[in-house]
């Protein structure tokens, strides 16, 4: 902690006795403090990664100025240094994180629509070999986990292996030939990195993962990320489901060729973003966070299970959406 506000003093330009930090919930690749400064508050954010992380630091800057300039409320970054390049400091926002509770879906829908129109922008046509290649690429660390030196929970990494073969297969013999359409998007947009107050989005923040995806994958997943009783908690309900979807602006859709291929495909789509980041989330509990097996592991597989499981329940509900 003095080494940090060591290096705090330095970038404020100050010294460290003007200096105090307040620990807060980070994120998996850094430490978060709220930071005051001769009374003023700031955010920062320390990232833990090595390598050339003080590249993709500079990157995501750079990609934040972007947003806000277009009307995103994206972190604005009040210093940032080479010299520390770890550390990245924010402006403060008054604000608590979304709870997804069905009052907050409109607002959320709203932010969710300009950031993806913004991204198809610069969006690209996919070919249906090359998207299932790279489903392909994460699920055979999956296949072959037992290989690895992680260890695992055997019980959780059958079903979700199984899980990931049903999807792999569905998709393979019903997605489209032609029409798939990847946008760059913000792919961790949840409740956890949106701030509200009042009902009013005033910070979208962790922007590490902007990153091109299927806009169809997408869309699937974010809509029943907040379609549970809590971020991947409880039974799905499918009214807030069909509110977010609804909710989205049209020229988002706009984007997807055949709305049918998309309802047909929706709950595997939708499975898609738990399974990807499955190995991480499991190397990351089982290599030092057994505190997060139920969040990062039960629930996640919970949640993928229901919706396979109700399939056909959810595509009638989505196809309503659509009608």
């Amino acid at each position: 902690m003095e080494k940090l506000k060591a290096s705090l003093a330095c970038l404020f330009e100050v010294s460290v006795a003007d200096i105090s930090l307040q620990s807060t919930e980070g994120g998996l690749t850094h430490q978060s403090f709220i930071c005051r400064v001769t009374g003023r508050k700031f955010f920062v954010k320390i990232y833990t990664l090595g390598g050339e992380y003080s590249y993709s630091v500079a990157n995501i800057n750079r990609l934040t100025n972007y947003m806000r300039l277009q009307g995103i409320p994206a972190s604005q970054v009040v210093l940032y240094s080479p010299e520390f390049a770890n550390i990245v400091v924010h402006d403060f926002v008054d604000g608590k994180m979304a709870s997804g509770d069905i009052s907050q879906i409109k607002a959320i829908t709203q932010l969710y629509s300009r950031v993806a129109l913004i991204g198809a922008e610069h969006g690209r046509a996919v070919s249906k070999p090359d998207y299932l290649s790279d489903i392909n690429a994460f699920m055979e660390p999956i296949r072959h986990i037992e290989n690895s030196a992680i260890p695992f929970d055997t019980l959780i990494h059958t079903n979700t292996l199984k899980l990931a073969e049903k999807v792999f297969g569905h998709l393979q013999k019903n997605l489209p030939e032609q029409g798939l359409f990847q946008i760059y998007m913000h792919d961790d947009f949840s409740e956890k990195n949106i701030l509200m107050l009042d009902n009013q989005i005033k910070l979208l923040c962790d922007w590490d993962s902007y990153r091109l995806k299927l806009l169809h994958e997408h869309i699937a997943c974010s809509a029943c990320r907040f379609s549970t009783d809590g971020p991947m908690q409880g039974v799905m309900q499918l009214d807030k489901l069909s509110y977010f979807l609804r909710s989205i602006d049209p020229k988002v859709y706009g984007y997807i060729s055949r709305v049918e291929d998309f309802v047909q495909n929706f709950p595997m789509l939708a499975t898609l973003k738990h399974l990807r980041t499955y190995r991480f989330r499991n190397t990351l509990v089982h290599q030092g966070r057994p505190e997060l097996k139920t969040s990062y592991l039960s629930w996640p597989l919970e949640h993928c299970l229901w919706l396979v499981t109700n399939r056909e329940r959810v595509r009638d509900m989505v196809r309503e959406v659509f009608a």
